[in-house]
């Protein structure tokens, strides 16, 4: 017990001189966080969807005569004009049918004069009773006959030459050509195998389909509205081809609940390519003057959509807000937010209301650009659901 009484005031004393807790008064008060100005862009709201790119003419070439391919006058996958000599089909026997009729024309043209002269002679003498009733009828019967003669053979030598100019098998229309499917010195016969496919490539179509329950929002836009619609093919995504949508079906698929539209796409440089897979953007309005932050900036609460304002005095109050459309890394705030008001987008996750912070220049992108760039969907108030799709940068859901 002596003992004890003797180390008691050594171990007070090391104590003393170890090391001291930290009191509150030293904790870190001021929080670091990144900051950006809320700001006002016109913000297209869109649906987005994947399609197919389609020709608007596409052609199979076949033989209007039969014959034997003599000449090919163009190269596979070459760009063609309306009236660009494709092939030609061996015209002399359709040149000796043309030559035929015309000598049968020279013929029974001639066989007509003779006969009206008979009967022009035959009435002036007939009035004297020198020919028969019955010879005249006979004078004009010939006539008639061979003025009949003659109109077939008119006929013939237009299909002659409608045949010979069949030998020349050209372009009916501004496109591509493909595979060439016959080559020379091969006999074809009418009708009977394709010579070569041709596409118009310019301008092109881009199909896509939307939900029977995106087409009331789509009606609702369309009266006197030309609606811009914007296509991506996935391997560019950089590079966005824009048109308008010309085309709605007329009804609804029973099976798959959706509707077929249809945009009509400029594409002077060819750089869409009928049959190609694409990702397709609906404008179906713009959203003038929208307050957007980026897309971080929101967080969810059990009282819903919330964020951080931060003060003047560098505090922050959290203040609830109404989510509104997603566009690209940005997020329309409809309501609780104004223009040029500061708002934390990192660094929520160690505030609270009234927080002292520490803010720094928040260095994201800012809203612009191309809207093929990332996604823009329709949310919710409560910004618990999506209204709207999959955007063009992210995979399809499975149905």
């Amino acid at each position: 017990m002596r003992l004890l009484w003797i180390f008691l005031p050594i171990f007070c004393a090391l104590a003393a001189c170890g090391p001291s807790s930290p009191s509150s008064s030293t904790q870190q008060t001021v929080k670091n966080v990144l900051v950006t100005k809320a700001l006002s862009k016109d913000v297209p709201v869109q649906l987005y969807e994947f399609g197919r790119i389609a020709s608007p003419e596409t052609v199979d070439v076949k033989p209007q005569v039969s014959g034997r391919i003599t000449e090919v006058h163009f190269k596979e996958g070459q760009d063609v004009k309306k009236g660009d000599l494709l092939f030609v089909i061996d015209p002399r026997p359709f040149q000796a049918d043309l030559e035929q009729a015309q000598a049968q024309l020279q013929s029974d043209s001639a066989q007509l004069d003779l006969n009206q002269n008979n009967l022009q002679r035959d009435e002036k003498i007939g009035t004297q009773h020198f020919v028969s009733e019955q010879q005249i009828d006979t004078d004009k019967a010939n006539v008639k006959n061979f003025q009949g003669a003659v109109g077939r053979d008119q006929a013939s030598i237009d299909r002659a030459k409608l045949n010979l100019e069949y030998c020349y098998v050209r372009s009916p229309i501004d496109g591509r050509t493909g595979r060439r499917l016959v080559d020379a010195g091969n006999y074809v016969a009418t009708g009977a195998v394709s010579l070569v496919n041709i596409q118009r490539q310019d301008p092109v179509y881009a199909d896509f389909h939307i939900s029977e329950n995106d087409l009331a929002r789509l009606r609702e836009n369309m009266p006197g509205n030309q609606l811009n619609v914007d296509v991506v093919a996935p391997t560019q995504p950089d590079v966005t081809k824009s048109g308008a949508l010309t085309f709605l079906d007329n009804a609804v698929s029973p099976q798959a609940g959706t509707v077929l539209l249809r945009a009509t796409i400029p594409n002077g440089d060819h750089y869409l390519w009928p049959g190609q897979y694409v990702k397709v953007a609906l404008t179906l309005q713009t959203l003038k003057g929208a307050v957007v932050v980026p897309s971080q900036t929101i967080q969810m609460g059990a009282k819903g959509p919330y964020l951080f304002l931060v003060r003047t005095d560098n505090t922050v109050e959290q203040r609830l807000v109404t989510q509104g459309v997603r566009y690209r890394d940005f997020v329309v705030v409809a309501e609780g937010l104004k223009a040029d008001e500061t708002v934390v987008v990192e660094g929520q996750l160690t505030i609270g209301n009234g927080a002292k912070v520490n803010p720094a220049p928040y260095r994201g992108g800012t809203p612009g650009g191309s809207p093929s760039a990332s996604g823009l969907t329709q949310s919710q108030n409560s910004g618990d659901s999506t209204d709207k799709v999959h955007p063009p940068g992210s995979p399809k859901p499975a149905l």
